[in-house]
Protein backbone atom coordinates (compact mmCIF):
# COMPACT_ATOMS: atom_id res chain seq x y z
CA UNK A 1 0.00 0.00 0.00
CA UNK A 2 1.53 3.20 -0.96
CA UNK A 3 1.57 6.36 0.86
CA UNK A 4 -0.56 8.15 -1.76
CA UNK A 5 -3.43 5.44 -0.41
CA UNK A 6 -3.16 6.18 2.99
CA UNK A 7 -4.02 10.12 2.81
CA UNK A 8 -7.46 9.64 3.13
CA UNK A 9 -6.98 7.79 6.66
CA UNK A 10 -4.67 10.27 7.79
CA UNK A 11 -5.99 12.85 10.21
CA UNK A 12 -5.43 16.91 9.23
CA UNK A 13 -2.05 17.40 11.31
CA UNK A 14 -0.60 14.30 9.26
CA UNK A 15 -1.16 15.65 6.20
CA UNK A 16 0.25 19.22 6.83
CA UNK A 17 3.41 17.24 8.06
CA UNK A 18 3.28 15.58 4.94
CA UNK A 19 2.75 18.32 2.74
CA UNK A 20 5.47 19.92 4.37
CA UNK A 21 7.64 17.36 3.87
CA UNK A 22 6.77 16.95 0.54
CA UNK A 23 7.66 20.26 -0.41
CA UNK A 24 10.56 20.44 1.29
CA UNK A 25 11.95 17.02 -0.41
CA UNK A 26 11.02 18.13 -3.93
CA UNK A 27 13.38 21.21 -3.21
CA UNK A 28 16.45 20.23 -1.36
CA UNK A 29 16.03 15.82 -1.63
CA UNK A 30 18.17 13.82 -3.19
CA UNK A 31 17.21 13.18 -7.43
CA UNK A 32 15.11 10.18 -6.09
CA UNK A 33 13.41 12.19 -3.08
CA UNK A 34 12.45 15.09 -5.67
CA UNK A 35 11.19 12.55 -7.98
CA UNK A 36 8.99 10.49 -5.35
CA UNK A 37 8.07 14.23 -3.84
CA UNK A 38 6.62 15.18 -7.23
CA UNK A 39 4.59 12.34 -7.77
CA UNK A 40 2.99 12.37 -5.03
CA UNK A 41 2.33 16.29 -4.46
CA UNK A 42 -0.70 16.03 -7.10
CA UNK A 43 -2.82 13.69 -4.31
CA UNK A 44 -1.37 15.79 -1.31
CA UNK A 45 -2.74 18.99 -3.04
CA UNK A 46 -6.27 17.09 -4.25
CA UNK A 47 -6.68 15.76 -0.41
CA UNK A 48 -6.02 19.14 0.90
CA UNK A 49 -8.64 20.49 -1.30
CA UNK A 50 -11.34 17.96 -0.83
CA UNK A 51 -11.15 18.53 2.79
CA UNK A 52 -11.34 22.17 2.90
CA UNK A 53 -13.47 22.21 0.31
CA UNK A 54 -15.70 19.48 3.27
CA UNK A 55 -14.97 21.93 5.61
CA UNK A 56 -16.41 25.32 3.66
CA UNK A 57 -19.39 23.12 3.05
CA UNK A 58 -19.80 22.09 6.74
CA UNK A 59 -20.11 25.27 8.07
CA UNK A 60 -22.13 26.95 5.52
CA UNK A 61 -24.86 23.92 6.38
CA UNK A 62 -24.53 24.90 9.97
CA UNK A 63 -24.84 28.32 9.30
CA UNK A 64 -28.01 27.68 7.49
CA UNK A 65 -29.01 25.55 10.34
CA UNK A 66 -28.31 28.22 13.03
CA UNK A 67 -29.94 31.22 10.38
CA UNK A 68 -33.20 28.37 9.94
CA UNK A 69 -33.66 28.04 13.87
CA UNK A 70 -33.66 31.63 15.12
CA UNK A 71 -36.51 32.26 12.20
CA UNK A 72 -38.47 28.83 13.24
CA UNK A 73 -38.09 30.01 17.04
CA UNK A 74 -38.72 33.90 16.62
CA UNK A 75 -35.35 34.72 17.79
CA UNK A 76 -34.72 36.36 14.85
CA UNK A 77 -38.12 38.33 14.63
CA UNK A 78 -37.97 39.31 18.55
CA UNK A 79 -34.54 40.73 17.99
CA UNK A 80 -35.62 42.75 15.04
CA UNK A 81 -38.60 44.21 16.80
CA UNK A 82 -36.39 44.90 19.83
CA UNK A 83 -34.23 47.09 17.76
CA UNK A 84 -36.68 49.08 15.99
CA UNK A 85 -38.16 49.74 19.16
CA UNK A 86 -35.07 50.90 20.64
CA UNK A 87 -34.12 53.23 17.42
CA UNK A 88 -37.88 55.36 17.67
CA UNK A 89 -37.70 58.58 18.72
CA UNK A 90 -40.20 59.28 21.53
Amino acid sequence: MGIATKLPMMNDTELATLHGNTKRLSNAGTPAQQSAAAALMPSITAELEARTSAATARKAKALVERRASKIKTGTAAAGIAQSVGENEIA
